[in-house]
């Protein structure tokens, strides 16, 4: 087969599939933290407010709480985001004749990941830094 039969054809299966399989899991890296966003920040929250603690948030946790509140109001535009872009990556990489959408699915599927594993650290953190606090003022030291 010449090159030019190759290059008829399309984007090869594999790069195809690579970039189906990183939408998927930008997709999912997503999710988790819509979620993370959406179920267990407002449980910290009820819980800040019934130890009488929400004055004194560090500035992370209010962030937090805050991007919580927005999410919990605007979950339909977040929805429509958080399914449109992976899709639109996943249908990129089958149906683009160059291997450009396949390309580009990787790099929003890697990066997402980045992301997520870049934030949920930040998100535990400023959750727990509140506990922290009232744990040392609970027990007296300073």
């Amino acid at each position: 087969m010449t090159q030019s039969a190759a290059e008829s054809q399309g984007t090869p299966v594999w790069v195809r599939a690579t970039g189906v399989v990183s939408g998927l899991l930008g997709g999912l890296a997503w999710l988790l933290l819509f979620g993370v966003l959406l179920f267990i920040v407002p449980k910290f929250e009820e819980m800040f407010v019934r130890f009488e603690i929400k004055s004194g948030l560090p500035a992370p946790t209010k962030i937090l709480i805050t991007l919580s509140r927005i999410l919990r109001v605007a979950w339909p535009l977040a929805a429509a985001i958080m399914f449109g872009i992976p899709a639109a990556s996943i249908l990129l990489s089958v149906f683009a004749r160059s291997s450009k959408g396949a390309a580009a699915a990787v790099v929003f599927g890697l990066g997402s990941l980045l992301i997520v594993l870049v934030v949920l650290p930040v998100i535990v953190t400023g959750l727990f830094l509140p506990l922290l606090d009232l744990m040392q003022s609970a027990s007296g030291k300073p």
